[in-house]
This record gives C-alpha cells, sequence and structure tokens, in this order.
C-alpha cells in the first residue's frame, strides 16, 4: 500500500508493466507467478535479478532444473522471504530503523574524515554500508556488498560522480534500494537527476541525488 500512495496509479502502472516483461522470459506468465514477481520487485528493487547483492535470484530464476513455472515462483518467493526476514526483520523493523537512521545519517559521513583518512575509499563504503543497515550488510554477505560497490564506481561514473561523498551517496543507495534504482520506475526521481543535462558538477549532482532521495525517505516515513 505505501509504494502505491507514494507512486500514484499512472508509475505504478509502469512498475507493472516492466514486471511483466521482466518476468515473461523465465516462464512467469499465469497471474499467480506474475503477483509474486512483482511483489517481489517491490521488495527487493524492480531489477533484482540482476543484482549483485542477491546472486541466488538468478539461479533461481534460470535453473533448468525446475521445468514447471510455479515451482520456480515458489522457491523464488520461498527463498526471498527468508532473506527479508533476515535482512529486513519479519516485521521489517531492521529496515525501519535502518531508514529513520539514514534519515539522521550526517552527509560528512558520505567522505572520510579524521582516521579513515587511512583506511582506502572502498573499504571505508564497507563500513559505512554496514553502519547504516548491519542486518542487510550480514544477509547480503561481504563478497556481493564488494561486487556490488565495484559495479557501483563504474555505473556512477559514467553520470560523471566521482567525488567521494557523490560516489558515497550512489552506492549507499544501490545497497538500501537495489543495484538498478538508477532506472528503477519505483525510484523516477532517481533517473531525472541522473540524466539532467543541466547538472554537469559532479559535486552539485551528487546534491541534487542526496536531496531527491531525502524527500522520497520522508514520504516513505510519513
Amino acid at each position: 500500500p505505501k509504494h502505491c500512495e507514494i507512486l500514484g496509479n499512472d508509475q505504478m502502472r509502469k512498475v507493472i508493466q516492466l514486471g511483466l516483461k521482466r518476468a515473461e522470459p523465465y516462464g512467469l506468465i499465469s497471474e499467480r507467478d506474475l503477483h509474486l514477481y512483482i511483489g517481489l520487485m517491490l521488495m527487493l528493487g524492480s531489477y533484482f535479478d540482476e543484482d549483485p547483492q542477491l546472486p541466488w535470484t538468478a539461479k533461481i530464476l534460470t535453473d533448468e532444473n525446475i521445468v514447471d513455472p510455479r515451482r520456480r515462483a515458489d522457491r523464488l518467493y520461498r527463498r526471498a522471504m527468508a532473506y527479508l526476514n533476515q535482512a529486513a526483520g519479519k516485521d521489517s523493523q531492521y529496515l525501519d530503523r535502518a531508514l529513520r537512521k539514514a534519515r539522521e545519517f550526517p552527509v560528512s559521513a558520505l567522505s572520510r574524515t579524521g582516521e579513515d583518512k587511512l583506511i582506502s575509499f572502498g573499504d571505508y563504503l564497507l563500513k559505512l554500508l554496514y553502519r547504516l543497515f548491519f542486518e542487510k550488510y550480514e544477509a547480503v554477505g561481504e563478497t556481493n556488498i564488494r561486487q556490488m560497490v565495484r559495479q557501483g564506481y563504474q555505473t556512477a561514473k559514467a553520470y560523471h560522480l566521482t567525488g567521494e561523498p557523490d560516489l558515497a551517496a550512489y552506492i549507499c543507495l544501490m545497497f538500501m534500494l537495489g543495484s538498478g534504482f538508477n532506472h528503477d520506475p519505483q525510484y523516477p526521481w532517481a533517473d531525472i537527476v541522473l540524466n539532467d543535462a543541466a547538472l554537469i558538477d559532479s559535486t552539485q549532482k551528487g546534491e541534487s541525488l542526496y536531496k531527491a532521495a531525502m524527500t522520497h525517505l520522508e514520504k516513505w516515513l510519513a
């Protein structure tokens, strides 16, 4: 319900249309299976099947030993629920705490200061993500987190985000919203900011992305 409230009917239709398109190659075409798939998009990010944080999703969806689409959808859903219970909490209490923590997160935390300057920026990002949402960090696993960070470097630089706070903001959003948040119809504000031709400077674009994310967060927590 909260997704529908924030997105509105027109934008939610775009999410559903994307879900129909992405589920079909996996043989998920029944109403029941599509309902499960699109529900997972809302909880994991619309591009969860290619998210380096969640490699098990693609393994299940492409497992040739699972012939029946219904079984494929069921196995994916059961695995996702086990993951969400661990990462977000059975009543989403871990997620709620992490979102409230993100709202109070100082902008200064997006770049190294003091003793943190003695460690690499990559290691600092891991420390930052763990501090932000340690339950999800442990549920995803450090190996997959590192892979996400590496992908984040490349994707963020394609948007000309090069400063430490700008890269950190982008990668934190990947971690919290899903690695494909930059073109996810659930977060249209991200696409608008990242592709705004008027935002040429990395710092300006990074600050705009941060502000847009905070506005979205306030709506979610309202």
